[in-house]
């Protein structure tokens, strides 16, 4: 019943937003292609927040070496390859990622992360999920100083805390990430976790 009724209002929603479909036309249109980002920014009506340039340091393909240390463990080491660029005409940039299983971490992970301007909030804002279950939220000022801080709430293995990345690029093929993070309980008491160091590929 409640899948009806989603479906129901996914319909109205469509009906007021496009308007009367012509008869006969629907079957005959096909399915349209929704993977061709650049065709769907040009029907678009509204224009690339300017704010996205801000990213720009993040977009292309990336060799990254990742190092996490939390509460007196052994420190992990993992390499992860990060591939960063623009969709919907610009509107929003798509993080690709997969982190390689190693030694100190046997964990395989693929995920994918988007960032996209908030012109409400005045804010940048990004979603995040992966293939192991983790997900979450986060949002940024704009980027001062080269540096994009986005901090949110995240879900991993199981535990949910407070995630802080903060962003930058102290060289043209470089793309740095000093990562922090707090209980939900203290969110205030952020606390290093662990750096990203990559290099353009």
């Amino acid at each position: 019943m409640r899948r009806g009724l989603a479906l129901g209002a996914t319909a109205v929603l469509g009906s007021l937003a496009l308007g009367p479909a012509a008869p006969g036309n629907a079957a005959s249109q096909g399915f349209p292609a929704l993977t061709d980002d650049r065709a769907a920014a040009n029907r678009s009506t509204t224009a690339v927040p300017a704010e996205m340039s801000q990213l720009d340091f993040m977009l292309g393909d990336w060799r990254c070496v990742v190092i996490t240390q939390v509460h007196g463990q052994p420190e992990m080491k993992n390499i992860t390859y990060l591939s960063v660029r623009s969709i919907l005409g610009g509107h929003w940039y798509e993080l690709r990622s997969l982190q390689l299983p190693s030694t100190s971490n046997p964990q395989r992970v693929v995920a994918r992360q988007v960032y996209g301007w908030d012109p409400v909030a005045q804010q940048f804002t990004t979603y995040y999920f992966d293939d192991a279950d983790g997900q979450g939220s986060g949002s940024a000022p704009p980027v001062t100083n080269g540096h994009a801080v986005f901090t949110g709430t995240y879900l991993f293995n199981g535990f949910r805390h407070i995630g802080r990345d903060d962003l930058y690029s102290p060289a043209p093929d470089k793309l740095y990430n000093d990562v922090s993070m707090a209980m939900e309980s203290t969110p205030d008491q952020l606390f290093p976790v662990g750096t990203a160091r990559c290099d353009r590929s």
